[in-house]
């Protein structure tokens, strides 16, 4: 495992070993946990962003909206969430 240095304000550092002490893990331990989730979450938004991009790329276009319509309901949605 490599090793790594950094700075932490003194507020940090206190809630880090305030954690350890609880939790009975060595700092590096919670570090590393909150590392890791903290990665996981920026990956699964980065992922989900993407199929969201890819799901509305392969619809763009080939909507259309209707010309008219009597139906209050259909027109109330189209005026509220189509621009």
């Amino acid at each position: 495992m490599n090793a790594i240095t950094l700075k932490l304000p003194d507020d940090l550092r206190a809630a880090l070993n305030e954690v350890s002490r609880a939790r009975r893990l060595s700092k590096s331990a919670v570090v590393r946990e909150a590392l890791e989730q903290s990665l996981l979450a920026q990956g699964a938004a980065a992922a989900a962003a993407s199929a969201a991009e890819r799901w509305v790329a392969q619809w763009q276009g080939r909507l259309a909206l209707p010309e008219a319509t009597d139906d209050a309901r259909l027109a109330h949605l189209l005026a509220k969430h189509v621009r």
